[in-house]
């Protein structure tokens, strides 16, 4: 009697056939998770809800800044202990050597595993939009980009608190999101520059733990002073998932810029991954935001800024404090 062919593919240790492999599996639960194992299962993050603010453009809103807080446990620091990247892989081929996949970029950013203040309030913003940065500015809030965050489909998101390598200090949910603008597509439009930001509102007070960073409305009177510090998750360094700084970096805003939104071009290392990141400063109480890193160019990085900015973290905290 000749054997099936399905038959044959078992015998010499061939993989299974799709329609096999259907009735191999079965996707109904078969019981509860033990309790022991139950702690370690992260909660499926609920969609998070829209709160945008209707304002005028010319209306320009002066307001005092939001302070910072700093928490004792943890100290602060005036510059992040650098972390150690391994060592690139060599790889052989015919016995030579050639370049491994790693990109190790000239620039002013340096990695850093640190969870002082304010360098523990660094976060990781992932939405069905991607992965950005972004700051904790509240006992529950963090700002970030408009283009972060998943306008359309709205499955959801989480924030991780300092994530360095394979750990993460905590991970919450997105709960909320207070915005002017959303900022959709591929792309930063030039006229969606200067407005580009939004607060996450988390399921966490994660603020409470970690400390938050002020926000000011920035003054055209800095324009070119290297007083600026950026934090943030780049994707070209460590596959986005260590913590860079840099510092003694300017902003510059534009002349035609008048609303209250603002946008302004920086010699800050800027790339995909640090959307979000703040731009900030320090002052004799502590270290305040003042813008966040928005888009690139092929000539110029742009950050947006400006009263709105500080007038929707108040708005933020006074709404869901």
């Amino acid at each position: 009697m000749a054997k099936k062919k399905d038959d044959v593919r078992k015998e010499e240790g061939s993989p299974l056939s799709y329609s096999q492999i259907i009735d191999f599996f079965d996707r109904s639960p078969k019981g509860d998770i033990p309790k022991d194992l139950r702690s370690m299962l992260l909660e499926e993050p609920e969609p998070y809800k829209f709160n945008g603010i209707e304002v005028k453009r010319e209306k320009a809103f002066r307001v005092n800044p939001t302070v910072p807080m700093i928490p004792k446990w943890f100290g602060a620091s005036p510059k992040p202990c650098k972390a150690r990247l391994p060592f690139p892989t060599r790889v052989l081929h015919q016995g030579r050597e050639v370049n491994p996949l790693v990109v190790f970029n000239p620039d002013d950013r340096r990695t850093y595993n640190d969870i002082s203040y304010p360098w523990g309030t660094i976060c990781r913003v992932i939405t069905a939009a991607g992965a950005g940065s972004g700051v904790i500015v509240g006992p529950r809030h963090v700002l970030t980009a408009s283009h972060v965050v998943d306008w359309s489909g709205n499955s959801g998101g989480t924030v991780e608190v300092h994530r360095s390598a394979g750990a993460v200090r905590a991970v919450t949910a997105i709960s909320r999101v207070w915005y002017y603008t959303k900022v959709t597509g591929n792309t930063v439009a030039w006229v969606e520059n200067d407005e580009d930001y939004a607060v996450l509102v988390t399921s966490s007070r994660i603020g409470d733990l970690f400390g938050w960073m002020g926000t000011r409305t920035y003054n055209s009177a800095w324009d070119d002073e290297p007083y600026w510090w950026n934090i943030g998750y780049p994707g070209s360094i460590a596959g986005g998932m260590r913590p860079t700084f840099q510092n003694r970096k300017a902003l510059d805003e534009p002349w035609y810029d008048f609303g209250p939104a603002r946008s302004m071009s920086t010699n800050a290392d800027l790339t995909p991954g640090n959307s979000g990141g703040p731009m900030f400063g320090f002052w004799n109480d502590g270290p305040y935001v003042v813008a966040v890193a928005s888009s690139e160019s092929s000539t110029t990085n742009w950050c947006s800024g400006g009263s709105w900015l500080t007038n929707l973290v108040r708005h933020a905290r006074d709404k869901d404090s």
